[in-house]
């Protein structure tokens, strides 16, 4: 009965090795929307793996003639705004849902204003003055920290101290564009009066941004918060009490619009329904929605914005010069011809393990498969980045584990049970492998990642195998 119990167990625990090894290498499909598709996630691979782009970014020397409002000191308050402006709007909606497309039509000429002057003066995107060496630098260390906080994991940065150009390589994936407006964003961030333009407050009383999320009725919204210091708080009152909707004596509507603008673009356009006496404000950006992956972009943009904010402006503004794209050093042949002498080299070992061990090799060349089967799904969902050196440590884990596995076997001959056998031979394997044990500990928290992915890798294949191979080898 014990002899029964225990050859199901082993047929068991190889079936589930297999069922590993097949989901591992070929993939996991489920039918949707009448088409196959592979549920596990792609490995996340280095630049090196994947492919560059090279984004080279120089100072921005346009200029433009401006008709702007000016205060008693001569000082810059604003755009004068006209019907030709060309602010692109993210969100055209106001905090009680009414769209206010049409706004400047229903209001008349509002833009002379008591107290200000209007000028118009050439704006450059870059004042002489700006254009230092300690501006470069600056601008350099402002677009690493926003790179950073948004998780970008992986990114070279030259600077060019005489000429301020800025090159940047990035992995060529989907978040490009994400990154490229991060680094060719300034971050200005000002409430102005929608009718005319008028500069109502800067960010140079804004205390920080965090991004807020609702979900009502199965409609999924996104919100900027804005938090001032208490002088923009104060400014902040007075605002939201002068731009409400009123009624006059005979039941007209007057509605006072703000907008509140990152640069050259509306993040939104409003009117406050009561008075603000917290200095925070929340803005709805894009519309409310059901469809969730919209909701995911526009909450992409938003947490993009919050790190710019966050961050100081940059001190000059940046255009993009050119990008270029740098192929992979991984082509499809390349890689078909790993993938044989991997799997050659594989079935080999198997072989080898299986003429010299009989049985018992078959079954520890299968549990090697299903250990390799297991790093791979771990690898995947762990979102471990694979790097050139990430690749050299995962072929050293596994040699590691078929070494250890050729070790238990030879021991197993000498030993009347597994379990002395396998535990004598974990005892030796891992006291010779403490310094690479080490390693893998240190190199995880390294902020490189060409190192990290060593680090994670080792780390993983070795934490694995201990788990794994004790579990399985041990029950058969």
């Amino acid at each position: 009965m014990e002899k029964n119990l225990k050859r199901i167990r082993t047929i068991a625990i190889l079936l589930l090795a297999l069922l590993i090894i097949v989901g591992s290498f070929l993939g996991v499909y489920v039918k949707k929307y009448g088409i196959w598709k592979n549920i596990l996630p792609d490995f996340n691979l280095g630049m090196e793996l994947k492919g560059i782009r090279e984004l080279h970014f120089v100072l921005d020397d346009s200029e433009n003639e401006k008709e702007i409002y000016v205060d008693a000191n001569g000082n810059y308050a604003g755009d004068v705004k006209s019907d030709t402006s060309s602010n692109t709007q993210i969100s055209l909606e106001t905090d009680d849902g009414e769209n206010v497309e049409n706004a400047d039509s229903q209001q008349e000429d509002k833009t002379n204003i008591e107290g200000y002057t209007k000028e118009t003066r050439t704006i450059k995107a870059n004042e002489e003055a700006n254009i230092t060496k300690e501006n470069f630098e600056l601008a350099k260390k402002i677009i690493q920290s926003r790179l950073e906080k948004m998780d970008v994991y992986e990114y070279n940065i030259r600077l060019d101290t005489l000429t301020g150009e800025i090159i940047i390589e990035l992995p060529d994936d989907e978040n490009l564009s994400i990154e490229q407006a991060l680094i060719s964003t300034v971050g200005k961030v000002e409430i102005v009066d929608y009718q005319n333009g008028l500069l109502l407050l800067d960010d140079s009383h804004l205390k920080k941004a965090t991004m807020l999320a609702s979900n009502q009725n199965n409609q999924y919204q996104a919100y900027l918060q804005l938090t001032f210091d208490k002088t923009g708080a104060e400014k902040l009152k007075e605002i939201s009490n002068k731009y409400q909707k009123t009624t006059d004596e005979s039941g007209n509507e007057n509605i006072n619009y703000i907008s509140i603008k990152m640069d050259d673009q509306v993040l939104s356009t409003t009117y406050f329904g009561e008075e603000l006496s917290t200095g925070i404000i929340q803005i709805p950006v894009g519309n409310a929605t059901e469809d969730y992956n919209q909701y995911v972009e526009i909450a992409q943009s938003v947490q993009m914005i919050e790190n710019i904010v966050n961050d100081d402006s940059l001190p000059l503004s940046y255009t993009l010069s050119s990008d270029n794209r740098i192929n992979s050093v991984l082509t499809n042949d390349v890689k078909l011809i790993a993938e044989i002498v991997f799997f050659a080299i594989i079935l080999i070992v198997s072989l080898f393990l299986i003429v010299k061990y009989k049985l018992e090799g078959f079954k520890l060349a299968i549990l090697s498969l299903g250990y390799i089967g297991i790093l791979n799904l771990v690898i995947r969902y762990t979102n471990v980045v694979i790097t050139v050196n990430g690749l050299i440590a995962l072929i050293g884990v596994i040699i590691i584990n078929y070494i250890f596995v050729i070790n238990y076997l030879r021991k197993l001959g000498t030993s009347e049970m597994k379990r002395t056998a396998f535990l004598e031979t974990m005892k030796k394997m891992y006291l010779a492998i403490i310094p690479v044990c080490i390693i893998s500990i240190i190199f995880t928290f390294m902020s490189s990642v060409v190192i990290s992915s060593i680090g994670m890798i080792l780390f993983w294949g070795l934490f694995i195998q201990a788990i794994y191979n004790n579990l399985f080898i041990t029950n058969i």
